[in-house]
């Protein structure tokens, strides 16, 4: 009988720090005077004021900032993401502001309080007493021992938000060879993880750290796909796990038995193949017993392969033009 130690369920109980992996409400930001304010939780988000040719602000405590021709923008603090805001007005009455910039207004002949040009209520709000911030935070994932010492793998995936990790971490992109015998990592530039892209986490860490961030990469050939919330497993899904007694294969991509995939998991759907009979996808495993050689042999001993990007391999490479030892070659 084999015994598959599974990192996908050690990842269920692995994320550490105050702050969830999904849209959480980050701070709540009260108004207190002219231009000031206090913060249920500090280091999150700033409040900036500008203001018209003749606008001007105030304070006063039933009405909190009131005045004419004057505007608030909401800003993230480095670190975080903003996905909307809610200004409430004097009377607890409030409006959403779901697209950057985040901004309350009004106008040099109107003292109520505005957003996207749309008053609160109309000639009635008389100023912004409070703005609650949702968005998203950095937070820790606990990833789990690899096949040597300071060696940590996971999985990530999330549709709405994405990541970068910390300098500990490499971020591979991933995809099952021609022959359906391995999968193949690709290293992601900058370390980011784009929404709605699974990736495999290496860390020479115990603890990894994501940060909320902006990026425009398209992971073109990546094959891992994800989850938000914990989901039924397809028949052919393929999880990272370890398997560490009977053949004692280390590190990889396994059948998943499970019924449910946990939420914010990567995993590979992989058809009919060699894989499939034997359950299981190496890093650039031998085709025919299936046992995965370990990493160092497949990319270090004639030096590591890279991509025409200039990312690096890790696995057999599929057809294709890569370069080692600084010459260029040719996969048929």
């Amino acid at each position: 009988m084999k015994t598959v130690f599974s990192i996908f369920a050690l990842l269920l109980m692995a994320v550490t720090g105050a702050w969830a992996q999904d849209e959480t409400l980050l701070t709540t930001i009260t108004a207190t005077a002219k231009e000031q304010a206090s913060y249920s939780t500090a280091n999150v988000a700033t409040v900036s004021f500008s203001y018209t040719a003749y606008g001007s602000s105030a304070y006063q405590a039933t009405w909190g900032w009131w005045g004419y021709g004057w505007s608030a923008t909401v800003n993230a603090a480095e670190g975080y993401a903003i996905t909307k805001c809610v200004f409430y007005d004097d009377q607890e009455r409030k409006a959403t502001d779901s697209e950057a910039p985040f901004v309350v207004e009004t106008t040099e002949a109107d003292k109520t309080p505005q957003v996207n040009g749309t008053p609160i209520l109309a000639w009635t709000s008389k100023g912004i007493k409070k703005i609650e911030v949702y968005g998203y935070a950095p937070f820790n994932l606990t990833a789990n021992l690899g096949n040597v010492a300071g060696e940590y793998w996971a999985t990530y995936y999330n549709s709405a938000q994405g990541y970068r990790a910390d300098e500990n971490t490499t971020v591979y992109q991933a995809a099952v060879n021609s022959g359906k015998t391995a999968v193949v990592l690709t290293e992601v530039t900058g370390r980011e993880i784009p929404a709605g892209k699974g990736v495999v986490l290496k860390s020479s860490a115990a603890t990894i750290t994501l940060t909320p961030t902006t990026t425009t990469q398209t992971l073109e050939g990546n094959e891992l796909t994800g989850v938000d919330v914990a989901t039924a497993a397809p028949s052919n899904a393929y999880c990272l796990s370890k398997e560490t007694t009977g053949s004692a294969r280390g590190v990889g991509f396994y059948t998943y038995t499970e019924t449910t995939i946990p939420a914010h998991r990567a995993y590979l759907v992989v058809a009919s193949g060699p894989a499939t009979a034997r359950g299981f996808l190496g890093f650039g495993d031998d085709n025919t017993t299936g046992i995965s050689l370990p990493e160092a042999v497949v990319i270090e001993n004639d030096g590591p392969i890279y991509d025409l990007s200039g990312r690096r391999i890790i696995g057999q490479p599929q057809k294709g033009i890569y370069v080692k030892n600084g010459k260029k070659f040719v996969i048929k």
